[in-house]
């Protein structure tokens, strides 16, 4: 569901792609024993590390909306209080 939203912002997208490769690496590291030994094949590996990756991104994307979400009201409310100061002291002249 890749695409663009109603005010241009990407849907499922992050940011910082780096730290959702990072986090699917540590995720995926329990396995690395088990690999090595032999008791999972590569295309398992390679499956359960995009399944990580997939779960990652995904996970990223909704912080990163959620955040947004409240960095954007925290912004619009510090914006009206500014114009109400400048209102009020408009009228005081």
């Amino acid at each position: 569901m890749l695409g663009r939203g109603v005010r241009g912002e990407l849907l499922m997208g992050v940011r910082r792609p780096e730290l959702v490769l990072a986090a699917a690496i540590a995720v995926s590291l329990p396995m690395l024993p088990s690999f090595v030994s032999g008791a999972i094949s590569p295309p398992a590996i390679l499956v359960r590390f995009a399944i990580a990756l997939a779960l990652c991104w995904a996970l990223g994307a909704m912080i990163e909306r959620v955040y947004d979400s409240y960095a954007r009201q925290a912004r619009n409310a510090a914006i009206r209080k500014q114009l109400e100061e400048a209102r009020r002291r408009h009228e005081d002249e």
